[in-house]
């Protein structure tokens, strides 16, 4: 029989099969190694699951930041009321905020009637529900102010009882005519729930109540252009503004 440096056939046979078996045991995990558990790796991080990310007016809505003008009113909710005139939301008293109630003047989120192509008020007068951006020359019905903050908008309301906001009132309107001729989404409108010769601006979430002797441009021109589209969950701002 042949040899294979010096070894005979059968030898090499043997030897064969024993390596075969260890081959076998290895990978079959019979013998006393480490399995793939019992050996760390670097950890990977698991990537993140699509449509997971927060929305923009989650994150607008509960912006508390000291950076943005006015003051902070956690959300009430966007649940819509009967058409008008079946309901009345009031004021809530101090310290029993409800989300049946609103708790600011002028509000700044909750219930709020729905979209209304045409309603006609006590006084005649004929709006849709929310009003489109604008300077209007009558009170609405403190229950579509909240639809007009929810699509993107500002309100700015004043009660003027005497002399004193005369020219204030002027100068209201024209910062107010001004940001609407930049694309601005703000709705200007007497409102009697304030105090006499008082200005209420509100956005959602966002309140700022002063009086006319507190007033100045930059005040109000600052809180429409830090809130006018900030909370905009039904998209009405496809485009930037001009300023």
């Amino acid at each position: 029989m042949r040899s294979f440096a010096g070894l005979s056939e059968g030898f090499l046979i043997a030897l064969i099969a024993v390596f075969a078996a260890i081959n076998v045991a290895f990978y079959s995990g019979a013998i006393g190694l480490p399995r793939s558990a019992d050996v760390a790796f670097p950890a990977v991080s698991a990537p993140v699951a699509s449509g997971t990310s927060v929305r923009p007016d989650i994150i607008a809505e509960s912006d508390a930041s000291a950076d943005l003008p006015g003051t902070f009113v956690p959300t009430q909710g966007r649940q819509h009321i009967e058409p008008y005139p079946l309901q009345t939301v009031a004021f809530c008293p101090p310290e029993q905020v409800r989300n049946d109630c609103y708790a600011s003047n002028p509000p700044t989120s909750g219930l709020h009637l729905p979209v209304e192509p045409l309603i006609v008020l006590p006084g005649g007068q004929r709006m849709k529900v929310p009003p489109d951006p604008g300077i209007y020359d009558f009170a609405i019905p403190r229950e579509s102010i909240p639809h007009i903050e929810e699509h993107a908008g500002v309100y700015v309301g004043y009660r003027c009882d005497g002399d004193a906001c005369g020219d204030v009132l002027e100068r209201l309107k024209a910062v107010v005519s001004q940001e609407l001729s930049l694309g601005e989404r703000v709705v200007l409108t007497p409102d009697p729930d304030l105090d006499a010769d008082t200005i209420g601006l509100a956005a959602w979430t966002r309140v700022d109540v002063f009086s006319v002797g507190d007033y100045t441009d930059e005040r109000v021109r600052g809180f429409i252009k830090a809130h006018s589209c900030r909370f905009d969950p039904e998209r009405f701002c496809k485009t930037s503004m001009l300023n």
